[in-house]
């Protein structure tokens, strides 16, 4: 079977961790099955010049990164006109360069629709190769900051037809799934959730922590409450002060502002962005997993933090509930930071609550690599068949 994945979003050189969440659901596919990812960056400072190819071989998966050129005029809506035409004759002439050299893929699996959707239409209604679509964003949510309802006619337009026309579609949680099948009146959204790599975020048992150690994890972007969570500990101080707060991703110095202000250097750390690697190695040295955010779709982070045996306590958002339940952790509602500090303090009181070792065990089970490449190769035989 000759796969072809197209993506909108996909780690590069100048956003690496842009879409890292697609290039781990690649890696899980391309292990039972030979894959070709091909992404097309839409920034970067040397975007007005740069012109180059990336290929990148890792066994059965091969990732073809471009770097295209485009010159701005200073006029904004010409130049995204522009722009769109440049990038879409660009990347046709890619995917016909692909065919020629590799032949003609029996499927393609676009990973979320604009603009990767936008050729996959293009090559269905040319070449008649059908084409799937994994959505990953939360935007579809009136809630969400810059939400579909706020987008462009150009971009409102285009997904509506990409999601008509796909043979099948797919999103990491039933919660935006629901969202999508009425929004489209699609007959089917099937549910295929992040994967974790189980090689990496698994528990390790380790000796007694003197203090708590929580631990949340994230793009430190608005949506994620960062500030909130900090205010809750802030809060919890002076209840309890047997704790710390680790806090992972990039630097935002308003954060750090915050926490000096608080004089709460010494129990809230920020150990700025780091590598997949420390990620897992700082989950397995904390006690707790905390996650505050306003809306999302179905975060890698928690099943991550699951896997490696933490409880969590998370905002009642998206499909978080789809993962955390009484056995591994707690829900609050989105904002009700009353209730997070009630929560907080209940799991620190009571440490003996919740099995670590059986949270992993049962989140493996789930989000390991072979589950969900099953689940895809399951999807592509259905529509090859049909």
């Amino acid at each position: 079977m000759h796969v072809l994945w197209l993506a909108s979003w996909y780690p590069d050189e100048y956003e690496p961790m842009n879409g890292d969440f697609v290039q781990r659901h690649a890696k899980a596919v391309s292990a039972s099955l030979p894959l070709n990812v091909i992404h097309i960056t839409q920034s970067g400072k040397d975007f007005g010049y740069l012109n180059k190819v990336v290929l990148n071989e890792n066994s059965n998966l091969h990732e073809a990164i471009h770097y295209f050129p485009f010159k701005k005029l200073g006029i904004s809506w010409l130049d995204k006109i522009r722009y769109n035409k440049t990038y879409l004759r660009y990347y046709k002439k890619i995917i016909y360069q692909y065919i020629k050299e590799k032949g003609k893929p029996d499927l393609i699996h676009v990973h979320v629709p604009i603009k990767a959707g936008i050729i996959a239409l293009t090559i269905f209604k040319q070449l008649k190769i059908p084409y799937i679509v994994s959505e990953h964003s939360s935007l579809y949510l009136k809630v969400a900051e810059n939400n579909f309802y706020t987008r462009s006619f150009y971009f409102r337009y285009h997904t509506k037809k990409i999601f008509k026309q796909a043979a099948a579609v797919t999103n990491v949680s039933a919660a935006i799934a629901k969202v999508l099948k009425s929004m489209f009146s699609l007959d089917e959204v099937k549910i295929i959730p992040n994967v974790v790599d189980a090689t990496l975020f698994y528990y390790k048992p380790k000796e007694k922590n003197k203090i708590f150690r929580w631990l949340h994890v994230s793009s430190m972007s608005p949506l994620k409450n960062v500030d909130k969570i900090i205010q809750t500990f802030s809060n919890i101080s002076s209840i309890i002060n047997d704790w710390e707060l680790i806090i992972c991703g990039s630097i935002n110095e308003k954060y750090q502002k915050t926490v000096e202000q608080l004089n709460l250097q010494t129990k809230i750390k920020f150990t700025g962005e780091v590598s997949y690697e420390e990620v897992a190695h700082l989950m397995q040295l904390a006690d707790a997993f905390i996650m505050f955010s306003k809306h999302e779709n179905f975060p890698c982070v928690i099943i991550e933090a699951l896997c490696c045996g933490l409880p969590v306590v998370a905002s009642n958002v998206g499909g978080i509930a789809e993962a955390v339940n009484h056995t591994n952790g707690i829900l609050v509602e989105a904002n009700n930071s009353d209730d997070l500090k009630n929560l907080v303090i209940s799991i620190m009181n009571n440490p003996m609550q919740y099995n670590h070792g059986k949270i992993s065990e049962d989140a493996i089970a789930k989000f390991n690599y072979q589950q969900i490449a099953t689940q895809f190769i399951s999807t592509y035989h259905d529509v090859l068949n049909t």
